[in-house]
């Protein structure tokens, strides 16, 4: 049997005039920079014999997704598994995320006040993984998603400790993608 491949993508660039942390916001959609970015990457997807596309609920994912889909004539499907890391800190400024929090957002004392954790993350992820594998097999699906989940599950892959350091040194722009290779024994980054 050949490998089943996803290519997950982080949506493209969000309009966000106001610099909040948006999380799983409602009505964050994608901005001028970001259609583009993601019509690049979908020009880059018409090497792949993409059977599939999956998308995260939320509407930059979709708005992404659907740029995808249209380019490759395929027809859009909602995963919740896909969606965004839920956060007790959205909404909050920007700036204040980054300088306070970001670095120690995922520690027990915030998930205990209802931050998703990393094991959580990661298991969702996985159990997308594994349904694509079941519904898909030997064939190569897109998956639009956003960045942590898509980070955290490439520490996994890799067989990685998911931390601050791990999380800046391979975060995945807007736009961009990250192939996964799965085979019978394992899976394997292959490309970003």
């Amino acid at each position: 049997m050949e490998n089943t491949r996803i290519i997950f993508i982080r949506h493209g660039q969000v309009h966000n005039p106001s610099r909040i942390l948006y999380a799983r916001l409602p009505r964050f959609r994608i901005s001028g920079n970001g259609i583009r970015e993601v019509r690049e990457t979908a020009l880059q997807l018409a090497k792949f014999p993409v059977t599939a596309i999956y998308s995260s609920p939320l509407l930059r994912t979709r708005q992404s997704a659907k740029l995808i889909a249209e380019k490759l004539n395929l027809q859009m499907r909602i995963s919740p598994l896909l969606t965004e890391v839920g956060s007790i800190f959205q909404g909050m400024p920007l700036d204040r995320y980054k300088s306070e929090i970001q670095p120690k957002q995922y520690h027990n004392r915030y998930v205990k006040k209802g931050h998703e954790s990393i094991a959580d993350i990661g298991k969702r992820m996985l159990k997308f993984v594994n349904l694509v594998i079941k519904k898909h097999p030997g064939k190569t699906v897109v998956a639009v998603s956003h960045g942590d989940p898509i980070v955290i599950l490439k520490a996994i892959s890799e067989k990685k400790h998911f931390s601050w350091a791990y999380k800046k040194n391979n975060y995945l722009g807007s736009g961009k993608m990250l192939i996964l290779e799965i085979n019978k024994e394992n899976f394997k980054i292959l490309d970003q």
